[in-house]
């Protein structure tokens, strides 16, 4: 089968849009938090103006992601046969669709079933939680995917595309007839006036559902926006049109999306059955996605680089991630009552650095990496590699090893900690020590007593890493051993602690712990002669600030009273979050660093870079 364009015309521009409509999505996830439409948890705070502001993305973010996704599947079809396009997709969504049903819907469904319905919480609560979802009865009313049915619908509708390809000329002959038919002013005209139909004729009757079988409007849409997608790629007319009228749909957005909002507003803007309540809908959809596509094709259609690439892998996991932490970020900040500015930005960043943390973890990770949405690593088979026994290490490998357990220690331990406040119902996050969740009073203390337990021996094993990993970038001894002592130390007073729960006064070892906040001046000293390494020594400096502002702004030292038993707890939070959270940030780092080193010269014999003169 002849393509309709070379395969290595690659579309930089297509996935600058999806990254985009990615992002644009977990930011109407957040907004739906304090919105008045059903969502599965919902702040104190709710605000009627979010009726009419989510109209903004509303209307044409999901349509153009399934464009540009249909769009993506047909450039795959230029170096493959039918059975093997169909083969990755089945690769690329399947293991993340299943494991995702299983691990990551179920904590969103039961937060929302403690929310809404009364469910018992506590470890004890979430297990009869999972006994009831995957029973005979549960599964008969079918398993909620939540955000994953878009995963479902873009499986169906790649076999769709994938049976009309394997017709010989079927893709093209579709393709040249949209070239036709689109040429000139109709490529704004005539989509606008189907959207316009489907919205008149299926969606009073259908609605959207996000059940596959049962969501007529929805295919209409979504299946439409995908095969055209896969239609129209190399298909340049088209794309030159959609550069040429790009102002125009600009313009014809900009007019049509105060009016849409006026008539959600307004009562009177659902008169005459709807009628010009969908035109103005339709109208705003293709021309907002005419302009993105346009102003897409004609300023970012060649411009890749390292950012767009690391981005273009991370939205997969991060999708897959990103509404199981903010619907836990809801249900742990909700009761602390915070303003609603502060709030929306406290969960907007948990969950992007959150969903990125995660995407940091489960890359290094070759076992779960397709769980997550991403390829094997190296191209090697997967679940398991047996030829990888017999491949070469590469250079640095058992450092990098070592930091990588830097790097899943913070989140071990940011996770063990939401586990924790789970199941201790009542749990007071501004009055109360997290130490107290593995204390007296916990019901199920194994969670933070065990969890800590093992996170500060992995903050011990990544110390050794630190340490060799400063070695092998400046041969200095003395730093990396001192180093590597300090986190030794710090993760044995993590250990040490949960052996002895508090109130018991040996539970005071964890002290051990807070020497871990010299390390970052200590890693400064290590890394002293190193110019290279500027990112770092930024984040070292300002992490040692932040640590010694919060230390100093307490009850006992510089300004008393600023931390009182009324907020103890959320001080605790913070200067919790940023002792242990700097050391994955820093341990990435360092094993970005190292991975370039061993790049740069062959295996044996340590590289360090000379020290300018009077440095």
């Amino acid at each position: 089968m002849t393509p309709s364009a070379p395969s290595s015309a690659r579309r930089y521009d297509l996935d600058w849009i999806r990254v985009g409509a990615f992002g644009l999505l977990i930011l109407y996830h957040v907004g739906l938090v304090y919105g008045v439409y059903g969502w599965h948890v919902h702040s104190v705070h709710t605000f009627e103006w979010m009726r009419e502001a989510i109209l903004i993305t509303n209307p044409w973010r999901l349509t153009l992601l399934f464009l540009v996704s249909g769009a993506a599947l047909r450039f795959m079809t230029f170096r493959r046969t039918p059975r093997q396009v169909a083969r990755a997709r089945f690769e690329r969504l399947v293991p993340p669709l299943l494991f995702g049903a299983v691990v990551l819907v179920p904590i969103q469904s039961w937060i929302e079933a403690m929310d809404k319905a009364g469910w018992p919480g506590g470890l004890a609560g979430y297990a009869a939680w999972m006994v009831h979802e995957f029973s005979f009865s549960g599964l008969a009313d079918g398993v909620p995917v939540n955000h994953l049915w878009f995963i479902v619908y873009i499986a169906a509708y790649s076999i769709v595309a994938i049976l009309l390809w394997r017709r010989p000329g079927l893709i093209d002959r579709i393709g040249g007839w949209l070239e036709t038919a689109l040429a000139g002013p109709r490529l704004l005209i005539l989509p606008i006036l189907y959207l316009i139909a489907i919205r008149i004729l299926l969606f009073p009757w259908f609605g959207v559902t996000n059940v596959l079988h049962w969501d007529w409007y929805n295919h209409a849409l979504s299946l439409g926006a995908f095969v055209f997608g896969f239609s129209i790629v190399g298909r340049e007319t088209l794309w030159r049109d959609m550069e040429r009228y790009r102002w125009v749909a600009l313009g014809l957005a900009a007019v049509a999306l105060p009016i849409m909002m006026a008539q959600v507003w307004h009562p009177g803007g659902r008169a005459f059955w709807g009628v010009p309540k969908a035109m103005v809908y339709g109208l705003d959809q293709w021309a907002t996605i005419v302009a993105i596509l346009g102003f897409g094709s004609r300023h970012l259609r060649s411009r890749g680089g390292p950012v767009l690439t690391y981005l273009t892998e991370a939205t997969f996991p991060l999708y897959l991630a990103h509404q199981t932490i903010l619907v836990a970020a809801v249900w742990i900040i909700r009761p602390a009552h915070l303003p609603a500015g502060l709030e929306a930005l406290s969960l907007l960043l948990i969950t992007f650095l959150g969903s990125f943390a995660v995407y940091e973890v489960v890359k290094r990770i070759p076992a779960i990496r397709p769980l997550w949405g991403l390829k094997p690593a190296g191209g090697r088979p997967w679940p398991l590699d047996l030829e990888a026994l017999r491949r070469p290490a590469a250079r640095y490998h058992r450092r990098r090893r070592l930091l990588a357990v830097g790097i899943a220690a913070p989140l071990l331990a940011l996770t063990v900690v939401a586990a924790a406040i789970a199941a201790y119902p009542g749990f007071d996050n501004a009055t109360q020590y997290l130490s107290e969740l593995g204390g007296s009073t916990a019901q199920a203390p194994i969670i933070f007593n065990g969890g800590v337990f093992i996170a500060g021996i992995m903050a011990g094993v990544a110390g050794i890493g630190f340490g060799l990993a400063v070695y092998a970038l400046t041969e200095k001894r003395i730093a990396g051993a001192v180093i590597a002592a300090v986190f030794v130390l710090a993760g044995a007073g993590m250990s040490a602690s949960t052996l002895y729960p508090w109130p018991d006064p040996r539970h005071m070892v964890i002290n051990l712990a807070l020497g871990i906040q010299l390390a970052p001046v200590l890693l400064l000293w290590g890394l002293a002669s190193r110019r290279d390494l500027p990112r770092l020594k930024i984040f070292l400096t300002a992490i040692f600030v932040i640590m010694a502002c919060l230390t100093v702004v307490t009850k006992h030292m510089v300004f008393p009273g600023t931390v009182n038993d009324a907020n103890v707890g959320w001080w605790e939070r913070a200067y919790a979050l940023v002792l242990v959270g700097w050391v994955g940030v820093a341990a990435w780092l360092l094993d970005r660093k190292l991975l370039q080193e061993a790049g740069k010269s062959p295996s044996g014999g340590s590289v360090a870079q000379v020290a300018a003169p009077g440095e």
